[in-house]
């Protein structure tokens, strides 16, 4: 079986900058998923917010054999509280501007952000946490136990729920990054029906996970945002099956597993995700193909061609059935995956 090459809209490359894991695990990694193109984030080691540091992460991605298109942060070093200069970065062909892993939480700056990129014709992607600057929490309820800080949904919506007046009072463009409750999904439904210029994402994770049995001894489990219930799990599938939800991101989080075989308070947070996606969802059979191929490929391609990134033509990858346990090829290996059953595999080299 083949199917196209997948864009990613949300991988963490971890470079430029001092890192345990080398530009060319992210491009095995992309490459194992079927992943022939991703969207990087700006919080690796040296922080995307200046000119400097996009060009030296533009050398390391020239050498790959993928393709990484770049965004710039939000905000000067990711603290929330000064907007970077968005059109220098938009003069050097970056259109998307995140501090994700953080949000910009602060309404005033948020407001001065929306108005400053809808006059540069830029977009905002949010990843949405309230607490994120001052006390960010573990775990979402019931599992915090009275031991782990919980995550309620709140933490969430109240960001979201504030950028869409915005989106609404200028009209600026904007994504919602890995959402996870049923709330948001309303949210972003309502937006759409009001004709606001927002998409959104959500990950194989959010998607495949619930919070039945999850666990809080493992610190593989612990991310942002946090698995959640069987009924946001449920909301978020109806979610991308009626086109409120656009993209299936991976989040790729690359962490080092002793990072991760901690306590789950003290774990860091997030997984890798490219190697695992298609596969996972694949045997899931919650999605038909021409579905994955529409969350996985069209949808984040025309999100990005939008915006104003040149893409390279799509390539094939060719995949063969098979029935055993999938465990992860690349480096690092955080995966929530490890040993679950899959359907389908890839070599890893387009065709």
């Amino acid at each position: 079986m083949e199917t196209n090459s997948f864009l990613d809209l949300h991988t963490h490359t971890r470079y430029p900058g001092k890192t345990f894991i080398k530009a060319q695990d992210i491009e095995i990694a992309a490459k194992n998923g079927g992943y022939s193109e991703i969207l990087a984030m700006p919080n690796s080691a040296k922080i995307i917010d200046s000119i400097e540091n996009l060009l030296e992460a533009q050398r390391f991605d020239e050498v790959l054999d993928i393709k990484v298109h770049r965004t710039g942060s939000l905000t000067k070093g990711l603290l929330g509280k000064e907007p970077i200069n968005y059109k220098e970065f938009i003069g050097h062909g970056v259109f998307i501007f995140t501090d994700d892993g953080l949000s910009v939480v602060d309404d005033a700056l948020a407001e001065e952000i929306f108005k400053s990129l809808k006059f540069e014709n830029g977009a905002v992607f949010q990843h949405c946490e309230k607490s994120c600057h001052t006390s960010p929490g573990d775990i979402a309820p019931p599992n915090d136990g009275g031991i782990l800080k919980p995550i309620p949904v709140s933490e969430e919506t109240e960001i979201l729920e504030r950028d869409l007046s915005l989106v609404e009072k200028y009209g600026t463009r904007y994504h919602a990054q890995h959402l996870s409750t049923e709330e948001s999904v309303r949210l972003i439904k309502e937006a759409k029906m009001n004709k606001l210029p927002v998409t959104a994402e959500v990950t194989p994770h959010h998607l495949l996970i619930n919070n039945t049995n999850i666990e809080t001894s493992n610190g593989m489990y612990k991310m942002y945002p946090p698995i959640r219930t069987s009924r946001d799990q449920l909301a978020l599938i109806e979610g991308l099956k009626e086109g409120t939800i656009d993209v299936i991101s991976t989040d790729h989080a690359p962490h080092t597993i002793e990072s991760k075989q901690r306590t789950f308070k003290d774990a860091a947070r997030g997984v890798v995700g490219l190697e695992s996606a298609f596969p996972m969802l694949y045997s899931s059979e919650i999605f038909s193909l021409d579905e994955l191929e529409r969350y996985l490929d069209k949808n984040p391609r025309k999100i990005l061609s939008e915006l104003g990134y040149e893409l390279k033509k799509s390539n094939s990858f060719k995949w063969e059935f098979c029935d055993k346990k999938f465990y992860t090829n690349s480096n690092p290996k955080n995966s929530l995956f490890e040993g679950r059953k899959t359907l389908i595999e890839t070599n890893g080299v387009h065709v």
